[in-house]
């Protein structure tokens, strides 16, 4: 009796440091993948920040004598065109993201369901 109940306490604490174990590396997965985008994010905002800053100067120049006013007016409005699409596309991307750590919480609930006795068990023979 002690043994077969050994075995299972056994056999339950595999099973939940299997799982703590699978956490463990999806936590360390996503934490990477975070740093990694935050890092390239920083750096593409640099520089299309200088980017934009050279080209909206090179227009200015170009058109000082002509039409300065009208150019430094459109360029503000194709920024804040482009601004707001890019921020309802973050949006949605940060919408579709998948669930946080999906993998262990399936996991876990197909051992839940595995150790839960089943209600349709076929009757023993009598």
């Amino acid at each position: 009796m002690f043994d077969s109940v050994r075995s299972l306490l056994a056999l339950l604490l595999d099973i939940g440091a299997t799982r703590l174990e699978l956490a463990a590396t999806e936590l360390e997965e996503e934490r990477l993948r975070l740093v990694g985008q935050l890092i390239s994010a920083v750096v593409t905002l640099m520089l299309l920040g200088m980017a934009v800053l050279m080209c909206t100067a090179f227009l200015v120049v170009l058109m000082w004598d002509s039409h300065r006013l009208l150019t430094v007016g459109g360029l503000a409005l194709a920024y804040v065109v482009a601004t707001w699409v890019s921020a309802v596309r973050w949006r949605a991307r940060a919408a579709s993201r998948p669930p946080f750590m999906a993998v262990t919480v399936a996991e876990l609930q197909r051992d839940i369901a595995a150790l839960r006795p089943s209600a349709t068990l076929p009757e023993e023979p009598r």
